[in-house]
């Protein structure tokens, strides 16, 4: 942590929850790590530096991203680059699409995996689905940000939501530093799966019903129909069709965030209306019928 000191602006962790995701590395000893939402790469540097002294151990990060969206200048995970060059040896990086366009050449028997990216619906919910068949068994997910909705109205429950359907024994963090438990549970979790979760993993395209806040490119919806074709049967592949194409023709949903500043917008333009109203019962009366 002293290397990275220079760098912490760009985590999107609490040390808490930086040492959460250490300490299972180094409980666990995995071979095979995933990490999928990479940003600047400070978790894929405390990773590395968890498995250096662990034989055959290798961390392969993905990122729908080429480059860091605070940085447009420095690749996704360029502080591995900048402060790490030594661990790179255990590190393989994927860049610019989704984890159904690497997945096969990563491979199977994954023993960890962190989920980090989109945050809202679909996101997560399609990462897991794509990934769920490389797992192994009794792997370990790392979900961060489930608290998320709680603690800004920028986001959905997406997080949430998965990490609450994963069938298997769940371990928090016993404190989450800055961020305060709201409801009692912190910001980040940790499953071990269940041997036969996957014979739940209709759970999880269950979630896809829930509203989107984005449709994948093109490119990338056919990516992951591909990729369910070759790992799912029929009627699950069947399903996630009706919703992506229910999803293409009805309103994508708004944030809470977005909502809010569109109804200022909108009391801002009804009170300079009505101020050119001589009466004040008339003025009353015009704002009415906008609330209603």
């Amino acid at each position: 942590m002293d290397n990275l000191s220079s760098h912490l602006q760009f985590s999107l962790m609490s040390q808490n929850q930086r040492q959460f995701i250490n300490g299972i590395v180094r409980k666990l000893k995995p071979k095979k790590i995933l990490e999928v939402g990479v940003f600047a790469g400070v978790n894929s540097a405390i990773i590395l530096n968890a498995i250096k002294d662990i034989d055959n151990s290798m961390l392969y990060s993905v990122d729908l991203a080429e480059y860091c969206d605070r940085d447009n200048d420095k690749l996704t995970g360029f502080i591995v680059d900048e402060k790490c060059h030594n661990l790179k040896n255990k590190w393989k990086i994927y860049r610019g699409n989704v984890i159904a366009k690497f997945i096969e050449e990563i491979g199977n028997d994954i023993e960890l995996c962190i989920l980090d990216t989109a945050h809202s619906n679909p996101g997560e919910f399609l990462d897991f689905i794509m990934i769920a068949p490389f797992l192994a068994k009794n792997a370990v997910v790392i979900i961060h940000d489930i608290e998320l909705h709680n603690i800004s109205s920028k986001y959905g429950p997406t997080c949430g939501t998965l990490f609450s359907c994963l069938k298997g024994k769940k371990f928090y963090p016993l404190n989450d530093g800055e961020y305060n438990y709201i409801f009692g549970f912190p910001n980040i979790g940790a499953v071990k799966l269940d041997s036969n979760f996957l014979e739940y993993i209709e759970d999880i395209f269950f979630l896809l019903t829930l509203p989107w806040s984005y449709i994948p490119s093109q490119d990338d919806q056919n990516l992951i129909l591909d990729h369910l074709n070759k790992y799912y049967d029929k009627q699950l592949v069947s399903i996630y069709v009706k919703i992506l194409e229910y999803t293409k023709i009805k309103p994508m949903i708004i944030n809470n965030n977005e909502i809010a500043k569109l109804n200022r917008k909108t009391n801002i333009i009804i009170n300079t209306l009505a101020w050119w109203i001589p009466i004040k019962k008339w003025r009353d009366n015009f704002r009415s019928k906008f609330e209603n």
